[in-house]
């Protein structure tokens, strides 16, 4: 028999509480203004609480991929749209755009330009291309959290059990496939290009060698004291139990 205490108690998914503190800065200007100063103190970028958007789970490499056209009503201004956009990638790692014409894994059974994230990652290696295996893993990330202001973004990698992702054998590395995506923004999508766009981790401990750490009882701190709903502040605050662990 399981214990009586509520789900929000024992729910661990880091969606979850990312969901929470999406919602604490959409519906508390409170909230907004103090993380937009925490955000400053500790990732050095500068977010308006005045005018910010909260995004979460954003796959943003593969929802401005599908603007480019429906992919089953294949017209010709998609297929121009996709082959530019890969045109850049390979400009940015000094491959020829006559690679798209000598290598099949680019294409469907049906002639159309493969979404990045479909790419055969053995094909890739067999073609001499494993510098686009990274490519794929960025079209296929989902960072957890993106905040946007009018001058600049903060993409936040969550952590609250599990540690950085990485993958057997390879040299995949959540971070760095963030910064990745990061840079990939700024090349391809021209309204991230116009911003600053800073890379933090939102974790329990508060310490990485490499990226600026917001901590969790930071965020604690920062609902449980506003004016958001109890929902809200009741279910974050059980994170303290995860620093009493």
């Amino acid at each position: 028999m399981f214990s009586d205490r509520s789900y929000s108690e024992v729910n661990r998914e880091e969606r979850f509480f990312c969901f929470l503190l999406g919602h604490a800065l959409l519906m508390s200007k409170q909230v907004r203004i103090g993380f937009a100063k925490l955000a400053q103190r500790k990732c050095n970028v500068s977010l308006d609480p005045e005018n910010l958007e909260v995004f979460v789970e954003a796959a943003a490499l593969r929802d401005y991929w599908r603007e480019l056209g429906d992919p089953v009503d294949y017209f010709p201004e998609t297929h121009e749209g996709r082959k530019a956009v890969l045109k850049k990638i390979f400009e940015k790692y000094h491959l020829p755009e006559d690679i798209l014409d000598k290598h099949d894994l680019f294409w469907t059974s049906t002639k159309k330009l493969w979404n990045p994230n479909h790419w055969n990652e053995k094909a890739l290696a067999e073609a001499g291309l494993k510098e686009l295996i990274k490519v794929k893993w960025a079209f296929n990330a989902k960072p957890d959290i993106l905040l946007v202001s009018p001058e600049s973004m903060l993409v936040i990698e969550a952590k609250v059990e599990s540690g950085e992702g990485c993958k057997a054998d390879t040299d995949y590395r959540q971070l760095d496939v963030q910064e990745l995506i990061i840079d990939l923004w700024k090349l391809l999508i021209p309204e991230f290009a116009k911003r600053e766009i800073r890379l933090a981790l939102l974790n329990l401990s508060g310490t990485h060698e490499k990226v600026p750490v917001i901590k969790w009882s930071e965020i604690i701190d920062l609902i449980s004291g506003s004016d958001v709903d109890a929902f809200t502040r009741n279910a974050i605050a059980q994170l303290n139990d995860k620093y009493k662990k």
